[in-house]
């Protein structure tokens, strides 16, 4: 078998000051700064790179004015196609480097590049590059330039923007980052037609509150779901027993103090997304809010989230304001709307997240599928396979039950999608042959009968593989029932 195609990856450094900085920086910040950085990543012949207002380009190597590069790093090879590659540029066109979202210092043409460097790689550009903002940021000098230089960008001329308006290459099909969607879309095209598809029209969902199953992190009070109808997407009920049973689990964490919260994310944003923040936490505490909030909100929930710099406390924070958010029925639509798709961005990359962020973001997913207008946004099957989050969150859900971190497989038991088929009962139940709390293993064999009525082969599955009920029956009477109930199935 021959050997896979593989491409040199180069990182080309310009020195923006020609050498001022070098000379002048002791004098003006009492330190000595070798360079004002600018890089590009030059790879299948190309030379790509990420500015303040053509967003990400691409240009010959050395094509720029700056003309050839200062020095050139040597960051190894990759065997990632060529279409994978540009399909992964096309997702952070759409997201954390869109031409909006460039900061010269926070989000930069440097930023890019490591990023691009880890994806194709593995490998980090040189981290003398990356450290500079927060060098230049701890002199007095650069504390007080920090306004003027929150509204400069660089963007070097003699490139072409690669996806003008949010296009995608009109020759190309983008191909999905995560593999598994292509592995998904096609178990969808072959799998049993027992499952409806499609998605149901919208019913209107209030603040109001109803009760839901307990669950560590999680309160009783919810928005009313869908009472149990047998909507598509929504498996039947067969008695009231039952329906008590399968209330949507909420997740209602303590929102992290408002003044402590702002002041730490002051060190990272600039003052108007700081005041973004601040109006989600007045839109949260306001019963009946008169006004909505916008795109700019929602993006900059996606910065947070989206930037590893940030730290896991700051993400995990901000995900507990989403936690919230994504219960009120204004903010879903929202979501459905604004551009930079923020849940579809955070499933295709989820597992580049930490554990911590990963956990946080199940919680969110969790509350936000417990209603009815949720639950018909991420069963979304519209769109291309990259939009389609109904291929996506059985991916998220079937990684996180498979993790070995109990809390992960724990929150991920409360996501059980009601739309998937043998690929997240597997999951289910390689887990249930663990040693599982209680509430785990109820959420899970929950979810594992709902397959088990709308579909037969899940039947089947779960008597060849089993279900671990003599242990999990002995945890309590709730969960005694459930087992009793789904041997009885496994035996017809």
């Amino acid at each position: 078998m021959s050997e896979p195609e593989s491409w040199p990856v180069k990182v080309y450094i310009y020195d923006l000051s020609k050498g001022m900085a070098r000379s002048l920086s002791q004098a003006f910040l009492g330190k000595r700064i070798e360079g004002v950085w600018h890089t590009g990543i030059v790879v299948y012949g190309e030379e790509f790179f990420f500015g303040g207002m053509g967003g990400i380009e691409a240009c010959s190597p050395g094509g720029t004015f700056l003309g050839q590069p200062d020095s050139i790093v040597d960051l190894g090879h990759t065997q990632i196609p060529h279409d994978v590659f540009l399909g992964h540029l096309y997702d952070l066109s759409q997201s954390t480097f869109r031409p909006s979202c460039y900061h010269l210092l926070d989000n930069n043409c440097n930023n890019f590049s490591s990023e691009l460097a880890q994806f194709l790689t593995g490998n980090d550009i040189p981290s003398y590059i990356t450290g500079l903002p927060a060098e230049v940021l701890s002199t007095p000098l650069g504390q007080m330039m920090k306004p003027w230089i929150d509204a400069m960008s660089v963007n070097p001329s003699g490139g072409h923007a690669l996806f003008p308006q949010g296009n995608p290459p009109v020759s190309q099909n983008i191909p999905p980052s995560n593999t598994f969607l292509t592995e998904a879309s096609s178990k969808q095209a072959t799998s049993s037609g027992s499952q409806t598809g499609g998605s149901s029209e919208r019913e209107a969902v209030s603040r109001g509150s109803g009760t839901s199953s307990e669950a560590p992190g999680a309160t009783s009070q919810s928005p009313t779901g869908s009472g149990g109808s047998d909507s598509p997407g929504n498996f039947s009920v067969n008695s009231e027993k039952e329906s008590q049973e399968l209330e949507p689990i909420i997740y209602k964490e303590e929102i992290p103090s408002k003044k402590p919260f702002l002041d730490d994310l002051s060190d990272k944003l600039s003052a108007k997304e700081v005041s973004l923040v601040s109006d989600m936490y007045d839109y949260l505490g306001t019963p009946s809010p008169s006004w909505s909030l916008c795109k700019e909100h929602v993006q900059t929930i996606h910065m947070v989230i989206g930037d590893g710099r940030m730290g896991d406390k700051l993400r995990g924070e901000i995900c507990v304001l989403l936690q919230d958010l994504v219960l009120v029925e204004d903010f879903i639509e929202l979501l459905q709307n604004e551009p930079t798709k923020l849940i579809n961005s955070v499933l295709l990359h989820f597992k580049e997240l930490t554990d911590n962020v990963q956990m946080s973001l199940l919680k969110v997913l969790t509350n936000c599928c417990s209603h009815e207008v949720g639950h018909v946004f991420l069963t979304d099957s519209e769109g291309g396979e990259q939009c389609n989050l109904k291929l996506l969150c059985p991916d998220v859900c079937v990684g996180a039950l498979l993790h070995e971190n109990q809390d992960m497989y724990s929150k991920a038991s409360s996501l059980i999608p009601e739309d998937t088929q043998v690929e997240v009962g597997s999951a289910i139940l390689e887990c249930l042959q663990k040693d599982l709390p209680e509430t785990t293993a109820y959420n899970l064999m929950t979810g594992l009968l709902q397959l088990m009525k709308s579909n037969e082969e899940m039947c089947d599955l779960a008597g060849v593989v089993g279900m671990n009920c003599s242990a999990h029956q002995k945890l309590s009477p709730r969960l005694r029932s459930l087992c009793d109930e789904a041997q009885t199935m496994t035996a017809l």
